[in-house]
């Protein structure tokens, strides 16, 4: 959702953990966990933003792709799924090549987001014929394993947050709302539990294309839309404002910016989703995706900041040491599958 560029020493040096000999991550889009990951690995990270038309963006998509694999010839190929276009042009090159296929599911790589039967009978096809599925919890790993896949549980690593040179305008007890705009974020309810809030002093400030929800500003006054910012001026708004808040209504979906905000070292809201609260912590604050709900933990964690910023210290910390036994895990079995005859 929103890559993290070079900064803080949250990453340790990625040379350590480098696999031999190179594999090839390929990510047709921009997700702030791919470019962790590889860069904590020493992956080769060939990233593709999607731009122009669909038939275009996949033509020259797949053009790439395919040079990058005949070029380097890796041993193993890492796909950041979805996309089911780029699944389907591996499966296509993995016997011509012989490289071994790893997906790197995010929750759409796994579940179906709009519930589409058809879908998930791709998706499902699609990973059952990886030689691996990088998942971020235990319950997705469940789900794949019923079906004969072979998944491995590796969460997110805290991504880089910058300190950017501008200056921006975030009033005390002002909320930033890292959205999307998708079906499975309750942004109407923040915003009607935010209509009450502004009368006690509270700003939401959000990210995020509105219009592609064909959201009109002028129909919530009370609300401060960014638009899908720049990457200095929303990193400037997550570090300056009073409270980060990212929602999903997806039970086992870890949302970007709950990473984001913990790595920045500010209080964070997110849902009250099993997968968050089992993850996360003390670390947070939890809601239900009410208006009411939403307008309380606003309330309640603005009043338990200090205590919120001790806690989500310790669980970085914590945090840090039990991903680095993840991550060996995992770079045990993409070596493992590298010196696969």
């Amino acid at each position: 959702m929103h890559p993290g560029p070079p900064d803080s020493a949250a990453e340790p040096p990625a040379a350590a953990l480098a696999p031999t000999p190179p594999l090839l991550w390929i990510d047709w889009g921009r997700h702030v966990r791919t470019r962790s990951l590889t860069r904590r690995l020493g992956i080769e990270l060939l990233e593709i933003p999607a731009r122009g038309t669909r038939i275009g963006r996949y033509a020259r998509s797949a053009v790439r792709t395919l040079a990058a694999i005949h070029r380097l010839r890796p041993p193993v190929v890492i796909a950041t799924t979805p996309s089911l276009v780029l699944g389907a042009l591996l499966q296509v090159l993995k016997p011509l090549y012989g490289f071994a296929l790893v997906s790197d599911a995010h929750y759409a790589g796994v579940r179906s987001l709009s519930g589409q039967g058809l879908l998930q009978r791709c998706l499902n096809a699609y990973n059952t014929r990886t030689d691996l599925v990088i998942v971020t919890n235990e319950s997705q790993a469940a789900y794949l394993r019923a079906l004969g896949c072979h998944a491995l549980v590796c969460a997110d690593p805290l991504p880089e947050v910058p300190r950017p040179d501008i200056t921006v305008a975030a009033p005390e007890r002002s909320v930033f709302l890292v959205c999307s705009f998708d079906a499975d974020e309750p942004y109407g309810a923040v915003f009607e539990a935010f209509k009450q809030l502004r009368t006690r002093g509270y700003t939401l400030i959000v990210s995020g294309d509105y219009r592609k929800s064909q959201i009109r500003p002028d129909s919530f006054p009370w609300v401060r839309f960014l638009g899908f910012a720049p990457e200095e001026q929303y990193y400037a708004y997550l570090r300056a404002c009073s409270l980060v808040m990212d929602l999903t209504t997806l039970e086992d979906c870890l949302v970007c910016g709950a990473y984001e905000s913990l790595a920045a070292g500010q209080p964070l809201i997110t849902s009250a989703t099993r997968a968050l609260q089992e993850y996360f912590g003390e670390a947070a604050t939890y809601t239900e995706s009410a208006p009411a709900a939403i307008a309380a933990s606003v309330e309640r964690a603005y009043q338990l900041r200090e205590q919120l910023l001790n806690q989500a210290r310790t669980w970085v910390a914590r945090n840090e040491a039990d991903f680095a036994v993840r991550l060996t895990r995992l770079n045990a079995k993409l070596r493992e599958l590298a010196a696969r005859d």
